[in-house]
C-alpha cells in the first residue's frame, strides 16, 4: 500500500513538472489570495515591518519605526528594501516580499515573512532547502492543525531547527522552529508537493496561473518541550484571518430591497 501511494505521488509530481514546462496560453491572475500587509497588532503581539540595506558594506536591517525615511538607510544612505540582499539576488524580480517582527509583553519574538510568487516558479521553493543553506539543521518536522472560525482547520508545517552558535563561553546550540503554509486562491496547504499539484491543475484544467503565497513564522523553542506549538497555533490563528481579503459587499439588484 505504501508503495502504491509513493507511485501515485511520483506520477503527480511528474505530471506537475510537465504541465509547468509545456502548458501554453495560460492566463496569469495577478490578484493573490491574501493581502501583502502585516497587521500592526495581533492579539497580544505588536508588530513592526522590517527594511533591509543592500549596501554590501552595511547590510543592516531596521524596523519602520526606526526610520525617518522608509526607503533610505540611516547608517549609510543606501536604498532600503523589503527583503535582504541575498534574497533579492536569488529571487525573480517580480517576487513579492514582506517581513516583520512581533513581540509581546514578556519580550518573546516571532518573525514573519510572506513571499508572493511572480510569473516564474523559482519565487517559491521548498523552505527546507533555504534553511539548511543558511546553516540550520532540521531535527524533525510535523504538521499542526490551527482551528479557524467558520472554515476547515489550517494545516501548518513545523520544522524543528537547530543552529550552532559561537559564544565566548564556548559553542552552544540555538533551538528554534520554522512554521509555514502555502495559500492560493481558495486553497491552503502545508505541503509543497500539493501546492505544485494545484498549480499544475489550474494550468491544465482552467488555463490560469494563480499567484501563491508562502507564509512563514519563526521563533525560539525549548528542546525538551512542545510548548512552542501553542505559540504557533495561537499566532497563526490570528495572522491568517488578518491576511484575507475583506469580502466584497453585494450590490442590490435594481428595484430590490
Amino acid at each position: 500500500m505504501k508503495y502504491r501511494q509513493f507511485i501515485i505521488v511520483v506520477v503527480l509530481l511528474v505530471l506537475t513538472v510537465l504541465a509547468l514546462q509545456f502548458t501554453v496560453n495560460v492566463e496569469m491572475v495577478d490578484q493573490p489570495g491574501i493581502r501583502m500587509v502585516l497587521p500592526p497588532q495581533l492579539g497580544a503581539w505588536r508588530g513592526a515591518e522590517l527594511r533591509f540595506c543592500h549596501n554590501a558594506a552595511c547590510l543592516k536591517d531596521f524596523t519602520l519605526s526606526q526610520l525617518v525615511a522608509p526607503d533610505k538607510c540611516p547608517a549609510c544612505g543606501a536604498e532600503l528594501h523589503t527583503m535582504s540582499l541575498v534574497e533579492y539576488e536569488s529571487l525573480p524580480k517580480d517576487t513579492g516580499f514582506i517581513k516583520g517582527k512581533y513581540t509581546n509583553a514578556v519580550s518573546e519574538e516571532v518573525f514573519v515573512s510572506i513571499v508572493l510568487s511572480g510569473r516564474e516558479r523559482e519565487s517559491i521553493h521548498r523552505p527546507e532547502r533555504c534553511l539548511v543553506g543558511q546553516g540550520n539543521s532540521i531535527a524533525g518536522s510535523h504538521v499542526v492543525k490551527v482551528p479557524l472560525a467558520g472554515q476547515a482547520a489550517l494545516g501548518v508545517m513545523v520544522l524543528e531547527t537547530t543552529r550552532p552558535l559561537d559564544v565566548r563561553s564556548g559553542k552552544r546550540v540555538l533551538n528554534g522552529y520554522y512554521a509555514y503554509w502555502f495559500s492560493g486562491q481558495g486553497r491552503m496547504t502545508p505541503y509543497h508537493w500539493e501546492r505544485m499539484f494545484w498549480l499544475a491543475w489550474d494550468r491544465i484544467v482552467h488555463s490560469v496561473a494563480h499567484r501563491w503565497a508562502y507564509i512563514a513564522i519563526a521563533g525560539r523553542r525549548d528542546a525538551e518541550s512542545k510548548k512552542y506549538e501553542a505559540q504557533i497555533v495561537s499566532f497563526s490563528g490570528a495572522l491568517y484571518p488578518a491576511l484575507l481579503h475583506a469580502p466584497v459587499p453585494s450590490t442590490p439588484a435594481p428595484g430590490g430591497p
